[in-house]
């Protein structure tokens, strides 16, 4: 069963495929307003992924479905889906290709090790992770 948390998670994940979507139909298309769409369902994706952990601690449901779901999503919104914007926007080169790529399997790792050392690194209180190894995945949205 999937609580509030988890629908916003969802909601994540749908802005980051949105974009990804956006930017196919850019280029099979050629409709200059989808990156725009893509460069406005990614913050959107940043509220979202924000809102979702909130939720999750106001209402005491945190899962472990919960977290490694909202790891998923933020592969697609913030590695995936900026990625594929990049490869859009003229970075289709083979070095391009390359440095795109080390950018979301970089984002994969950190994801993998954070949903691993998330339960020794978190407050007994609150349930937050009190600090981050690595950065994290939705700072790409800068």
């Amino acid at each position: 069963s999937y609580t509030p948390a988890d629908l916003l998670t969802i909601a994540n994940a749908s802005c980051g495929m949105g974009a990804l979507f956006v930017c196919l139909d850019y280029l099979a298309e050629g409709d200059r307003r989808a990156p725009w769409a893509a460069f406005l369902l990614l913050p959107l994706a940043l509220v979202c992924d924000a809102l979702d952990g909130y939720v999750a601690r106001r209402h005491r449901r945190e899962s472990a479905l919960g977290g490694d779901l909202d790891s998923l999503a933020d592969i697609i919104s913030f590695g995936v889906a900026p990625a594929a914007l990049a490869f859009t926007l003229g970075m289709r080169g083979a070095w391009d290709m390359l440095v795109l790529t080390y950018f979301v399997v970089c984002g994969v790792s950190r994801l993998a090790r954070f949903n691993v050392t998330a339960a020794a690194l978190s407050d007994a209180a609150t349930g937050k992770v009190k600090y981050f190894e690595g950065t994290p995945i939705p700072t790409s949205i800068a």
